[in-house]
């Protein structure tokens, strides 16, 4: 089947472009216009159902950002928004400004609601971010002292360190405004174009649209999400009707969903990369991968342009840097990558004294060269996983693969229990230095970050980019540490830049895919008969 940018068309959106990926015969819809040129009506009944991945609102991490993170579901609000092409655009707040040391001060929008009628205010704001900085689920740097209310429009944010990147954090979601008072763990009351109704753990999430938002109002009447984790289950229920779209379609059910007759495929352009983590500090006995010299061998053996023609299918591309290349601007070029050279691999693995058997796992002085590799769940495709182990297995590294629930993920994730860590992380922010400063920074407060750390030359780059005030300055900052971690430490092996795809059914119409999947809206899409 021909790659996805075979079929990308192109529509404005917002202030840039984003790639719609439309391969239903009849073609693709804008606005009120049905396929074929005719006019498409609305649906009575505007009730649309999602068939999502795993629930993971149970885990830790999540369990105060319910409807919010991973699976937004329109419920809540940031200050700010992120564009489609990693942009900050007012939200909550509707400007912005510089004070100097290290604070940024914003007005609020006025005359906004929460769902329980209560008015937001900068008092919300305060609230909210010190749930995040209470239950570290916010990665701006912020303390209790962070947030200031001026008065009930205006706010000043100063971060706990030098942190100019505050700004477009400030877009993520997870910074989301609640209403105080409220619990987002179990009844999120927000200001979003939908209101939270009902959430089964481990079944569905379901909101309804809401009357009196202040902005443009959903279409929807509800909208459904159901948790399904199996590739193969989501994409029947949407076949049988019992579902209306589905999240995350694996490629190679791509070409059988296009061709359904009633069914539409849409993508977004690329905001997430497959990605090796590699535990340079595991815990003992996983410590295999402190040696740089066996991070750049595992790089070396990995054909990147193989696995996305072969397993990716061509809906993939390959890149050097561990968030869309577009984010780092000019300076994205300073990131190489490691060149595919198995057979250098095997030669520097003779004369560190691994020896095999022909076609065999490598040994040295009794030892067997074995490594423990986990993934994400949900998110990497089995036969992503497999092919990073045929590939480390035919230049003599066994890689025994684990797989779990996420629970169990989590668990192994921050106890460093492993040697490779396949996920598929997304640039969900406008921070160029975004998922360095989140993932391999020092003074990061993901508790996974202290086995992968890059060494203090990197994070003395993370601390400039997040410092600051030019934006080309910062790119190019977040571009040399990305240089230090990729190319030189080896601490992470990007794979491959991917789309998030979707399939639904052709009367789904107004979805606008975005390629930060946890800034996805739904308030304009809707039903038509």
């Amino acid at each position: 089947m021909p790659p996805i940018s075979r079929w990308l068309k192109m529509t404005p959106v917002h202030d840039g472009f984003v790639p719609l990926l439309c391969l239903a015969l009849a073609g693709c819809q804008s606005g009120e216009e049905g396929r074929n040129g005719s006019t498409s009506a609305p649906a009575d009944r505007q009730q649309l159902i999602v068939a999502a991945g795993e629930d993971e609102f149970g885990l830790r991490l999540n369990q105060q950002r319910l409807g919010i993170y991973p699976l937004n579901a329109g419920i809540c609000e940031p200050l700010l928004r992120l564009t489609h092409d990693f942009q900050i655009a007012p939200g909550l707040a509707t400007s912005w400004r510089f004070l100097g040391g290290n604070t940024y001060r914003f007005t609020l929008r006025r005359g906004v609601k929460f769902h329980d009628g209560q008015s937001f205010n900068a008092n919300a704001i305060k609230y909210s971010l010190d749930i995040g900085i209470r239950f570290k689920t916010q990665y701006s740097f912020l303390d209790s002292a962070s947030v200031r209310a001026v008065d009930d429009s205006t706010v000043d944010i100063t971060p706990s360190i030098p942190n100019l990147r505050v700004l477009e954090q400030l877009a993520h979601p997870t910074n989301s405004i609640v209403a105080p008072g409220s619990d987002p763990a179990k009844h999120p009351v927000c200001t979003g174009p939908f209101r939270f109704v009902e959430y089964a753990p481990r079944n569905r999430l379901t909101v309804a649209r809401n009357a009196s938002y202040w902005g443009e109002k959903a279409r929807l009447e509800t909208l459904t999400f159901r948790f399904m984790a199996d590739d193969n289950t989501r994409a029947l229920a949407l076949r049988s009707g019992e579902v209306d779209a589905i999240f995350d379609v694996n490629r190679s059910m791509v070409s059988g969903l296009a061709s359904t007759a009633g069914l539409t495929i849409a993508a977004s352009s690329p905001g997430a990369v497959i990605l090796m983590h590699i535990a340079t500090r595991g815990t003992p006995p996983f410590t295999r991968m402190a040696d740089p010299v066996m991070r750049r061998v595992a790089a070396m053996s990995i054909d990147r342009k193989a696995l996305v023609e072969r397993i990716l299918e061509g809906h993939a591309t390959v890149v050097s840097t561990v968030n869309p290349p577009k984010v780092l601007g000019r300076h994205a070029s300073l990131i190489h990558g490691i060149p595919y050279n198995p057979a250098e691999a095997r030669r520097i693995l003779d004369s560190a004294g691994w020896h095999a058997p022909k076609g065999g796992i490598r040994s040295r002085r009794g030892e067997r060269l074995s490594l423990v590799m986990i993934t994400q769940p949900g998110s990497v495709d089995r036969a992503v996983a497999q092919y990073v182990q045929a590939q480390l297995t035919a230049v003599g590294i066994e890689v025994k693969l684990e797989e779990f629930d996420p629970g169990a993920f989590e668990s192994r994730l921050n106890a460093g229990t492993w040697d490779i860590d396949i996920e598929v992380p997304n640039q969900n922010d406008a921070n160029p230095a975004f998922l360095l400063a989140l993932r391999w920074y020092s003074r990061s407060n993901v508790r996974s970050a202290r086995f992968m750390t890059a060494g203090p030359r990197f994070d003395s780059l993370v601390s400039a980019a997040l410092a600051s005030a030019d934006h080309d300055q910062t790119q190019l900052a977040a571009a040399e540490a990305m240089h230090a971690l990729v190319d030189d430490a080896v601490a992470a092996i990007p794979l491959a830049a991917i789309s998030r795809i979707y399939a639904m059914k052709s009367r789904v119409q107004g979805f606008d895919p975005h390629p930060s999947r946890v800034n996805q809206s739904w308030n304009t899409v809707w039903l038509s008969r």
